[in-house]
């Protein structure tokens, strides 16, 4: 088996988007390549026949967007979108899909409900006297709102988009409601009769200041009235009908500040609410392990049959979990969960492992339906548990191929961002090429990380100092349980969080003889100001205030200790980063180049904050390859 190599992930194929039809028999999955030459992703969407097992191509474009199915378990697609209408083609069977209805607008999702009805969210196509007035006044934004631009999305507009009822018998689309930056509504669920529909609105200052908290809105179709449930009180993960009441998970952030664990309470159609998970329950929605061999959407919770299903990230592993009105918890699959889909008994998800992508299987079963396993070579990673600041945390050692007890290794400290993020034993393309290239990759999940419950992930006013501990902790006890480790050849990297610690790191010890930050923090002060979430997380992070509590803030910024740093230090940033701008990395550049210590800055444009995991597929690769030569450079015997 060859080598995992740089460009391997070219030749990845990432399965996304799973969902199953209401007869239970197909499940529907997007499939996404990256295209090298085009500088691009393809994505089709597949179709897997639970009664035949066949696994189908449905499309054959490389552009699937949106998708629905029909009461015929028949694909309803986005195949085009013109200045006119956007195109929608049904593929009944296997043969080529045909035109099926389009409608006259700029249609962003689409739900299938009964009969002839679908639930749409669309937005009017702009004219062309409004595409020439935008290009004409493209030489100057106008910026009135907080946040002003938001990562992935650029500068916010003032754009209105709708929710309407499609029947296609007749072509009618009937207007429910509006959505506009004044009165921003976010669909959860529409019940069974189809005559209420759960709206989360987002909450503004009169001054157009975002709030945290979203307000829960019912929806009467049969009036065209709402009702507020609850006002202002929480940040709501997901809203949904079950039984004759509503089911949702959120939080109120009063323990652990803007990271802290949802919870899940039960309401009435008269707003009367209670919390009806259990009282030991402290786990993290979502499955936030780390990774960069993913690609798509995927579903934290959906309702079946009563029951509320929902992934949690739990230690290093991510589960599904269902729960009933009554609080019964019950955990359905104990394997790592990418994406899920429930028909009766059954339960078809999307799981990752040390050496596959997600690929799909089925509860109970041991062989996947669709399998998914790299072609290369996947080194071996080993655990061990320590102690660090009164906790039990993993640790995980990426053993080079063909390791040999003998010989020392280049080693590189790897940092997962977040910091409510975690690190696994899935497959990491990044840390499988280092270690097939002669290096050990060492991590661990040190306090303020996901999985772990809400005391764990609470390191508000304390970054840098408890985290930093768990770090070198960390790399003591790897040091000296793997003496293969090459102490005058290490190196420590990492993106966001990870970007953060890594100039934390370098500004506090010269033990690591090379680093990459990317996409980092390095000044609180200055990112509050900058960042689309910095004007409420830096406050909450770091427990202090610019105004009332500069120095808690300061002591906290990598940019302060950075007139220590002697390591030679590579910097990548993407100049749309909104999340970590780039004039992050830029202060931490600037203060080394004039330490006299080797820096250097690769600026991608175009590209933003998830440059690593979904950035343009050059770019990606770009990236790699300047990474690999930069440690190569400072911690290979041959340079």
């Amino acid at each position: 088996m060859e080598d995992t190599k740089l460009k391997d992930i070219l030749n990845y194929e990432f399965l996304s988007d799973l969902s199953i039809t209401d007869d239970g028999k197909k499940l529907f999955y997007k499939k996404t390549r990256p295209n090298y030459k085009e500088n691009k992703y393809d994505t089709n969407i597949f179709i897997y026949d639970l009664k035949t097992s066949e696994n189908y191509k449905a499309t054959d474009d490389d552009k699937a967007t949106i998708f629905t199915f029909n009461e015929d378990s028949n694909l309803i697609y986005k195949k085009s979108s013109t200045d006119e209408e956007d195109v929608f083609f049904v593929k009944e069977g296997s043969g080529v899909g045909r035109k099926f209805f389009s409608i006259k607008k700029d249609v962003q999702s689409i739900k299938f409900l009964k009969d002839n009805l679908y639930l749409i969210k669309a937005s009017e196509k702009k004219t062309k006297e409004e595409k020439d007035r935008k290009k004409e006044n493209s030489y100057f934004k106008e910026i009135d709102k907080l946040p002003f631009y938001l990562n992935g999305a650029g500068f916010i507009e003032e754009e209105k988009s709708s929710y309407y009822i499609y029947n296609i018998a007749n072509d009618e689309l009937k207007l429910i409601t509006e959505s506009t930056y004044e009165n921003k509504l976010y669909f959860c669920d529409i019940n069974k009769n189809l005559d209420k529909i759960l709206f989360l609105r987002e909450n503004s200052t009169p001054n157009k200041v975002m709030d945290l908290r979203e307000d829960l809105i019912l929806f009467d179709l049969k009036t065209n009235s709402e009702k507020t449930l609850v006002a202002n009180e929480f940040s709501f993960f997901t809203a949904k009908f079950i039984e004759d009441e509503i089911i949702f998970v959120a939080t109120d952030m009063k323990k652990g500040g803007i990271n802290e664990d949802c919870f899940i309470y039960k309401i009435n159609f008269d707003g009367a609410y209670e919390i009806i998970s259990p009282s030991d329950f402290d786990m993290s929605f979502g499955n936030s392990l780390g990774t960069d061999s993913r690609f798509g959407g995927a579903k934290t919770f959906d309702v079946y049959n009563d029951r509320l299903y929902f992934v949690v990230t739990h230690f290093e592993n991510a589960p599904l979990y269902s729960i009933d009105l009554r609080g019964n918890l019950r955990k359905e699959i104990e394997d790592e969960v990418e994406d899920f889909a429930v028909n009766d008994d059954d339960i078809y998800y999307l799981s990752m492992g040390a050496d596959t992508l997600g690929e799909i299987k089925k509860k109970g079963c041991k062989k996947p339906l669709v399998e998914n396993k790299i072609k290369t070579n996947v080194c071996k990673i080993e655990t061990f548990d320590f102690k660090s600041n009164n906790d039990t945390l993993k640790g995980y050692v990426v053993l080079p191929r063909d390791f040999d007890i003998n010989k020392k290794y280049p080693t590189l400290l790897s940092v997962h961002g977040g910091p409510k993020t975690e690190f696994s034993d899935i497959l990491h393309h990044e840390h499988q090429m280092f270690a097939n290239d002669g290096y050990i990759i060492i991590y661990t999940n040190p306090h303020g990380s996901s999985g772990r419950g809400v005391e764990f992930s609470d390191i508000r006013g304390k970054y840098g100092d408890i985290d930093y501990d768990d770090l070198m902790t960390f790399t003591d006890l790897a040091i000296e349980k793997y003496p293969q480790i090459d102490t005058n050849k290490m190196g420590v990297y990492g993106g966001s969080y990870g970007g953060f610690m890594t100039n934390w790191i370098i500004g506090h010890t010269n033990r690591f003889k090379a680093a990459c930050a990317q996409r980092s923090i390095s000044n609180w002060t200055s990112f509050y100001g900058v960042s689309d979430i910095g004007y409420y997380f830096a406050n909450d992070q770091t427990a202090g205030d610019i105004w009332d509590n500069l120095e808690k803030m300061w002591d906290q910024s990598p940019i302060k200790y950075a007139k220590n740093v002697k390591t030679p230090t590579l910097f990548i940033h993407s100049d749309e980063d909104y999340r970590c701008p780039l004039e992050q990395g830029l202060q931490m550049y600037t203060r080394i180049k004039l330490n006299g210590v080797d820096t250097k800055m690769y600026l991608f444009h175009g590209e933003n904050h998830e440059l690593s995991r979904s950035g343009k597929p050059k770019g990606r690769i770009k990236r790699l390859e300047e990474i690999k030569a930069w440690f190569d450079k400072y911690l290979k015997d041959e340079n």
